[in-house]
């Protein structure tokens, strides 16, 4: 592929991206996106006491970004509020991942939280900005939306 061909590639993929400009048309409604992060941020809270100078501002800081991509910025600016909103997910179910880095210094159940906040973060981040089908958007629909409606 020449870089003529790739420049047309991406530009026809930025001007579809994101796929909803305001997810499910509401920004507060029912988004894992929210429930995710604040799994997260407990994780990085009850933590954040054990040890002296050691915390785990990143992951903290990439669920907060997370939550000021998709609750502030997406509705206004689509395409900023979905790379920040990524961008946040991903540092949030990374960062607790790193060997030798600041959560391993703490206990495993904690550092599992993080991630697992982390991945459903990430699970509604890429269902709203790629559009996809993702694996929490299937259990909803099969399992708990029949009960629900």
């Amino acid at each position: 592929m020449t870089v003529a061909g790739l420049v047309d590639v991406l530009g026809a993929w930025w001007a579809t991206f994101p796929a909803e400009a305001v997810p499910d048309g509401a920004i507060f409604g029912p988004h894992h996106v929210f429930s995710g992060a604040l799994a997260v941020l407990f994780a990085c809270w009850v933590v954040s006491d054990d040890l002296r100078r050691v915390e785990p501002v990143l992951t903290a800081a990439g669920a907060l970004l997370a939550l000021f991509g998709f609750a502030v910025t997406w509705r206004y600016y689509p395409e900023t509020g979905a790379l920040l909103t990524l961008l946040g997910a991903v540092v949030a179910t990374v960062a607790p991942l790193v060997p030798g880095g600041t959560w391993s210094l703490y206990p495993l159940g904690w550092r599992a939280l993080a991630v697992l906040g982390g991945l459903v973060v990430l699970d509604d981040a890429v269902s709203h900005a790629f559009g996809v089908w993702t694996p929490l958007d299937a259990g909803w629909m099969q399992y708990l939306a029949p009960v629900v409606s």
